[in-house]
């Protein structure tokens, strides 16, 4: 029995091959080629979901990886463009007596699609510019004013994020000259005998104050508590269900944690136990969908990731709505603060940004 996983996939990719490349009026071989194409789109899921137990699909080589995430990404936006174009089929049938151009909408869907997989691709595997934002916290003291805290989240080494990107990004980010820096979730996707190595360069932040995570979703995926002690290892400190009290002279704020529910262990309460009263909380979520809930704890600002921004129209209408309304950015929920940031990467299986960049995000906490 096929998992959804692969058989969606595979749905849309059949819609794909009959509504953009039959139509098109070119030789067998031509069609024969280009639906090959689309359907390598699904390869590597069936890869994921069919090769022998043990096998790591993380294992493959960069560019191979990258070219079936390529197509992947090209399948869903020619899937996408095929929705408007047999919507305009049947506007024009119904009102037109002429002949659909059925060869030119094909083509415009194939290039449309293919110029967008090659500038997504570009934008979702570059190194992340730095966004900043000032962020005006209640009951903040003067001395942590200015405090400056990077956040990074979503770096999901793997197939397609390497080592040398993993070094870059932590190399803008000791740049920034941050107080500290958190990160939560989605460190990897892969398993820590093939994939710690790339994820060493973290091991080079820096932050006087520390460097503080949480899990993400992706971590219980493989070798959690694996990846716990080698993250540990790399000067990373867990803060799960817990919190962390950073002070200066008369000043406090409490950073505090909760793991990704995927484990079974997301508990907000807890995680402010023995939290002093009357100071600001700055809270570490994965996943944004829980701020309502957090919001009544009295937390100041929460931040996010897991969502990716939506990564491209359409597909982030569809994220938004999976997350209970959030997806990318600033939000008020309630009286508390959510920032949910687009990521400083995403899943290599997908590894497409359109009009959503990924981001280093620099927060400069101010006294309100």
């Amino acid at each position: 029995m096929f998992n959804p996983f692969v058989l969606v996939p595979c749905l849309i990719c059949l819609y794909t091959v009959i509504s953009a490349v039959i139509p098109l009026k070119v030789t067998a071989l031509v069609k024969f080629a280009l639906a090959l194409l689309t359907v390598s789109g699904v390869a590597k899921l069936f890869m994921m979901r069919m090769t022998p137990a043990g096998f790591d699909i993380t294992e493959l080589p960069r560019n191979f990886a990258l070219f079936l995430s390529a197509m992947f990404s090209f399948m869903i936006a020619a899937a996408i463009l095929c929705v408007i174009k047999d919507i305009a089929f049947i506007v024009w049938k119904i009102f037109s007596r002429s002949k659909f151009p059925a060869h030119c909408a094909s083509l415009s869907v194939l290039a449309i699609a293919a110029a967008a997989t090659v500038y997504g691709v570009y934008q979702g595997t570059r190194v992340p510019d730095v966004v900043a934002h000032d962020v005006k916290i209640s009951g903040l003291g003067k001395d942590l004013d200015g405090l400056k805290i990077a956040m990074l989240v979503d770096i999901h080494v793997g197939s397609v994020n390497r080592r040398d990107f993993v070094q870059s990004v932590v190399e803008k980010t000791n740049a920034l000259n941050p107080d500290l820096i958190l990160i939560p979730g989605d460190f990897v996707d892969g398993h820590v005998a093939k994939r710690s190595g790339d994820l060493e360069p973290l091991s080079e932040l820096r932050a006087k104050l520390g460097v503080y995570a949480v899990t993400g979703n992706h971590e219980y995926y493989y070798d959690l508590h694996g990846w716990l002690k080698t993250l540990s290892g790399f000067g990373v400190k867990w803060l799960h269900n817990e919190n962390v009290i950073i002070a200066s002279g008369d000043s406090q704020l409490v950073i505090a944690g909760v793991p990704d529910p995927t484990g079974g262990n997301h508990n907000t309460p807890k995680a402010l136990e023995n939290s002093p009263v009357n100071v600001p909380v700055i809270l570490m979520d994965h996943q944004p969908r829980f701020a309502r809930e957090n919001a009544k704890l009295g937390i100041a600002l929460q931040i996010s990731g897991h969502t990716h921004g939506g990564q491209m129209p359409i597909v982030s209408q569809i994220v938004q709505k999976v997350n209970r309304g959030f997806v990318n950015g600033w939000y008020d929920v309630d009286g508390m603060r959510l920032y949910v940031s687009p990521g400083t990467s995403q899943w290599d299986g997908f590894p497409v940004r359109i009009f959503d960049p990924s981001e280093i995000t620099l927060f400069t906490l101010r006294a309100d």
